[in-house]
C-alpha cells in the first residue's frame, strides 16, 4: 500500500476521517434523534499551546466533518475540555518569572496569578492563547472548563459514583503504578483549604453516605511538601478533584462522550480509564491512538517543557492551509515538525494542490483537500516553482526587498502571476521565504572585503553591466569568463569572489542567468556595495 504521507497519495491519507466517521455513524445509530453525537479534546492550560495542541483539536474536527457528509441532519459538539483544577506540576520553560511562579507549585492553574501580567490567572492566560492559536484554522468548538464543572457540581453525580466505586476503581489502578507508589493511592485528591494545594496523598478514609473523604496534606500535585491539615472535607462542589485516569473516566461519562483521538502515549491510559467506564457503567467512546509530533531531536513535543513549533511561528514560515494538510496526513505515523522541516511539508502541500485542481468534482470529494480549502484558500497553484526554489532564490539574491524578490520570482516563472489564486499563493509564499530569509540567513551573512587587485575586477564587471543592461544570461556568462581567464589560470577562479561579493556566500546559482533574472542595474547595486567596502 502507498504512503499516505508521501506527496501526491491524497486518496489513501484521506480515508481516516472518513473510515471514522463510519465507524461512529454505527455507534450513534440508536440515539435519539435529537441526542448531539460529543467529540471531545482536552487541553492543560499547564503550558502555552503548541501544534500538538492543534493537532488534538483539529484532528476530530476533521473526523467530526466527514460525519456530517455521512449524517447530515445529526447534530454535534466538539468539546475542548480544560484542565484548569490541576495543579501545577512544573514550570514551563518558555514562561517569563520562572522564580515567582515556583511558589505556586501545586495549587491549581486556575488561582495562579498570570505570569505575563495581562489576565486574571495563569490559566486564563493559556486558554486566552489557545482562542487566538485556534483562530486561523477556523475550527468550532466549544470550551468547557473543570473548574466550572467541578464547583457547579455538574461532576457531582459521577463524583459521588467514583466515591462509591473507589474500591474497584483502585483495584483497577493499584497494579499499573509502581510499588512505593501503590500504598496510599486514591482516586481524589482533594483541595487542601489551609494552603490551596491539590493533594496528591493521603486519603485515609471514604464515606460514601455523606460524600466526603478524609485526608492528611503531605504531599502535592507539584511534588511540593504538604502543609499537615487533616480532616474530612467533602468531594463535590469543586473541593476535590480526581486522578488523571479517574478524571478522563468522569469526563466521558457526564459529557456523554462518543468521539476521542488521543496521543500514541496515552494508549495505557485510555484503556484503565475505559475500564473505570465500564465500572460507572458506561461505554468508552470510539477513537483512536495517534503517533507523537516530535521536534528535531526526535523528543515529544511538550508544552510542559515549553519544547514545539508555535502557531506564530508556523504562519511566519508557511501558510496555515499547509498546517491543516501536514496534521490531516496519516496520524498513525510518528512526524518530525521544527521550524527547518517546514519547507519540505509546504511543497507536498503544492504537489497536492496541483492535483486537485487537475481533478474532476467527483475526484475532488474524495480528496484530502476538501477537509483543507476554507473559503479565501487558493485552489489551485499553476507555477511549477517549488517553495524549497523560492527560498534559496531569497537567499541566493541576498535582499529582504519584497518587490525586488517577487519581480525576480515573475521573471523566473511568469506563470505564478498568470492566475489570480495562484499568484495570492505565491505572493505569500514569497512573503514566508523572506521571513524565513530575514530570522535565520541575514543574520549570518558576512559582508565580504575585496583585496585590491579583487576589487579592479569587480569595478571590470561592474562597468561591463552598467554599459550593457539589455545583454542576455549567455553574454554575461562569456563576460564573467573572458574575466576569470584574464586574471587566473582557470577561469572558474573569479567564481568564489563573485559568489562572495555578490551573494555573501561561497557558491551558488548559474550567475549569467541569476544576473539576467536579478537585473544587471541590482547586481550593479550589490558590486558598488562591495567594491566601496574597506577592512
Amino acid at each position: 500500500m502507498a504512503d499516505a504521507s508521501q506527496p501526491g497519495n491524497t486518496v489513501v491519507a484521506e480515508l481516516w476521517p472518513r473510515e471514522e466517521a463510519r465507524r461512529l455513524a454505527e455507534r450513534v445509530a440508536a440515539y435519539e434523534p435529537a441526542r448531539p453525537v460529543i467529540f471531545q479534546s482536552g487541553f492543560g492550560p499547564s503550558g502555552l499551546p503548541h501544534l500538538g495542541t492543534m493537532a488534538e483539536i483539529l484532528r476530530p474536527s476533521f473526523v467530526r466533518k466527514a460525519f456530517h457528509l455521512i449524517e447530515p441532519s445529526r447534530t454535534s459538539r466538539l468539546i475542548v475540555f480544560i484542565d484548569d483544577l490541576d495543579g501545577l506540576r512544573k514550570v514551563p520553560e518558555n514562561v517569563p518569572n520562572r522564580e515567582d511562579v515556583e511558589q505556586y507549585l501545586g495549587i491549581p492553574v486556575s488561582k495562579i496569578p498570570d505570569p505575563f501580567g495581562c489576565c486574571a490567572s495563569f490559566a486564563d492566560h493559556m486558554i486566552g492563547q489557545l482562542g487566538g492559536f485556534l483562530a486561523p484554522v477556523e475550527v468550532e468548538f466549544e470550551l468547557v472548563r473543570a473548574a466550572e464543572m467541578y464547583s457547579s457540581g455538574r461532576f457531582d453525580e459521577g463524583l459521588k459514583l467514583i466515591l462509591d466505586k473507589h474500591a474497584e476503581i483502585i483495584a483497577i489502578i493499584a497494579p499499573t503504578l509502581r510499588e512505593e507508589n501503590r500504598a496510599g493511592w486514591s482516586p481524589f485528591m482533594p483541595i487542601c483549604p489551609k494552603c490551596g494545594q491539590v493533594v496528591e496523598r493521603r486519603v485515609t478514609a471514604y464515606h460514601p453516605e455523606r460524600a466526603s473523604i478524609e485526608f492528611t496534606c503531605e504531599k502535592s500535585a507539584g511534588g511540593t511538601r504538604g502543609c499537615g491539615f487533616s480532616g474530612e472535607q467533602s468531594v463535590l462542589g469543586g473541593m476535590a478533584k480526581v486522578q488523571w485516569k479517574v478524571d478522563w473516566a468522569l469526563r466521558w461519562y457526564v459529557l456523554k462522550v462518543d468521539y476521542e483521538l488521543y496521543g500514541k502515549d496515552l494508549t495505557d491510559s485510555a484503556r484503565l480509564s475505559g475500564q473505570i467506564l465500564r465500572v460507572m457503567g458506561a461505554k468508552q467512546p470510539l477513537g483512536f491512538p495517534f503517533e507523537m509530533l516530535l521536534d528535531e531531536q526526535g523528543h515529544k513535543i511538550s508544552k510542559s517543557i515549553g519544547r514545539g513549533v508555535s502557531v506564530e511561528q508556523w504562519t511566519r514560515y508557511a501558510p496555515i492551509e499547509v498546517l491543516k494538510f501536514f496534521l490531516l496526513l496519516n496520524p498513525r505515523r510518528a512526524r518530525k515538525l521544527f521550524l527547518e522541516a517546514i519547507p519540505q511539508y509546504v511543497d507536498e502541500y503544492l504537489d497536492a494542490v496541483r492535483a486537485y485542481a487537475a481533478e474532476s468534482e467527483e475526484q475532488r470529494r474524495d480528496s484530502v483537500l476538501e477537509f483543507v480549502i476554507q473559503g479565501t484558500t487558493p485552489r489551485r497553484f499553476n507555477s511549477t516553482l517549488t517553495f524549497g526554489l523560492m527560498m534559496n532564490a531569497v537567499a541566493a539574491l541576498g535582499s529582504s526587498d519584497r518587490d525586488f524578490i517577487w519581480n525576480y520570482i515573475v521573471r523566473y516563472d511568469a506563470s505564478i502571476a498568470g492566475d489570480p489564486e495562484t499568484e495570492k499563493m505565491g505572493r505569500a509564499l514569497t512573503e514566508c521565504a523572506l521571513n524565513f530569509y530575514r530570522d535565520f540567513v541575514e543574520p549570518t551573512k558576512k559582508l565580504y572585503t575585496p583585496t585590491e587587485v579583487e576589487r579592479a575586477q569587480l569595478k571590470t564587471l561592474d562597468a561591463y553591466l552598467r554599459e550593457n543592461q539589455g545583454a542576455s544570461a549567455e553574454e554575461i556568462e562569456k563576460k564573467i569568463y573572458d574575466l576569470g581567464r584574464e586574471n587566473y589560470d582557470k577561469p572558474g577562479k573569479i567564481f568564489p569572489l563573485l559568489y562572495r561579493s555578490i551573494l555573501g556566500q561561497e557558491r551558488g546559482p548559474r550567475l549569467g542567468a541569476f544576473i539576467r533574472l536579478a537585473t544587471p542595474a541590482k547586481i550593479v547595486e550589490l558590486l558598488d556595495d562591495t567594491i566601496a567596502r574597506t577592512a
